[in-house]
């Protein structure tokens, strides 16, 4: 029994050197920031095969940060099959929480006030409120997915951004992307930003000859 437990906290350790880079602040925020500003620039899905490439492109240089800071570092990581399986399962749900909301943006911007359901209506009235609260729902998802804490924080600096932005942004009742892309843009910059503090942290405290 304390072989196990110790086992668990070596692989707590491990994951949390892991992420201690940073990159996973950067990239993600990135993202978001590059969100924001393409809503804040032309709120317009013609250009939807950038939403599919974009992540895709993303993860291959995460990989190869990856390679270049972190492992000549702490080494590679290689997870346990049940975590390996938890990780699958909980990420099935991440993706399916980030399709609904992309959906529902969709939907929520499309059509007239005089065409358009009491649902989408609703959702077009508190869009910042559901899409803040969906936004920190996913960062404690993937929290519990990657076992990096910090995450969290993430999640609250979501609520706080999408809260102040339906209270002081004048928003319309049909969704602009002002209103959506200021948030998205705020969030990124603001993960960016810690994910640069954690990587000078990282750097200094983790030689490569170690």
């Amino acid at each position: 029994m304390s072989d196990e437990i110790d086992l668990e906290k070596i692989e707590q350790r491990a994951v949390a050197a892991y992420y201690e880079d940073g990159l996973l602040d950067i990239f993600e925020g990135g993202y978001l920031l590059f969100m924001g500003l393409r809503a804040l620039n032309d709120f317009a899905y013609r250009h939807i095969l950038i939403w599919i490439i974009l992540p895709s492109l993303g993860i291959l240089l995460y990989n190869e940060a990856k390679k270049l800071v972190t492992y000549p570092r702490v080494g590679y990581i290689k997870f346990t099959k049940e975590r390996r399986a938890r990780i699958a399962r909980d990420s099935i749900i991440v993706m399916f929480v980030a399709a609904f909301v992309t959906l529902t943006g969709l939907f929520t911007g499309m059509g007239t006030p005089e065409s358009a359901p009491w649902g989408v209506l609703l959702l077009n009235k508190y869009n910042l409120l559901f899409q803040g609260g969906v936004l920190a729902s996913i960062f404690l998802l993937l929290s519990r997915v990657m076992g990096v804490t910090r995450l969290r924080l993430y999640s609250i600096i979501s609520l706080i951004v999408y809260l102040a932005g339906y209270i002081y942004l004048d928003s319309p009742f049909i969704v602009s992307s002002q209103t959506l892309g200021t948030p998205l843009a705020i969030i990124g910059v603001a993960m960016v930003g810690i994910g640069v503090l954690h990587l000078h942290r990282f750097i200094g405290r983790y030689p490569k000859e170690a």
